[in-house]
């Protein structure tokens, strides 16, 4: 029974250090300033999506598999909604998976997601999560992921995200259904470009 429970486990500190290092990989550099918020067209067609946590793995599952730079970095990754999420990595460090784990709480601002690192976990092994944010905030990210070390934040600023090929605004998170709302809108000049 141990030996599952830390295969289990084990799985869990290397989704998070996946998660970690895709994080890392999407935030912006220290000493960083945001780019002004990006408006959506009033004309853009919008619809607004309900997402759980499955349709998050599949994407991780479709990342790790078909792009490079990910599979390089992460052999699995998984992320499981509640009131908080829990996001395990599988990282691939000397040709061996290092569980990572990071528990975050979602907090939905003006359309941008917040989480809040509660925990961070490698190999079961509790890590400072000021470490976690340092290495984080040096890593080369979008200029719409900013990282807070002094209230232990990881901001993704959709509405600082270019609207190419879509506008994203988070709408809400409800740990009850456990779905994330959010508004995709489409400016007109991509669905012409689209056209047959």
């Amino acid at each position: 029974m141990w030996k599952r429970l830390f295969i289990v486990l084990a799985a869990f500190d290397l989704l998070a250090v996946i998660a970690g290092l895709l994080m890392w990989n999407s935030l912006p550099q220290s000493g960083h300033t945001p780019s002004p918020t990006v408006p959506v067209p009033a004309n853009a067609p919008t619809v607004q999506v309900d997402i759980g946590a499955d349709a998050i793995n599949a994407y991780l599952a479709y990342a790790i598999a078909h792009d490079p730079e990910v599979g390089r970095v992460l052999e699995a990754a998984s992320v499981q909604f509640g009131d908080t999420w829990v996001c395990d990595f599988a990282v691939k460090v000397f040709d061996r998976a290092l569980p990572m784990q990071f528990v975050v709480t979602p907090i939905v601002q003006n359309g941008n997601l917040i989480l809040h690192v509660d925990s961070a976990q490698l190999s079961f092994i509790p890590i400072p999560r000021s470490v976690v944010l340092s290495v984080l905030d040096r890593a080369s990210l979008p200029s719409w992921v900013e990282i807070d070390d002094s209230s232990q934040n990881i901001a993704l600023n959709f509405t600082e995200r270019p609207a190419e090929p879509f506008a994203l605004r988070v709408v809400q998170y409800s740990p009850a259904t456990q779905k994330l709302s959010l508004n995709l809108a489409i400016p007109p000049q991509t669905l012409s470009q689209h056209a047959p």
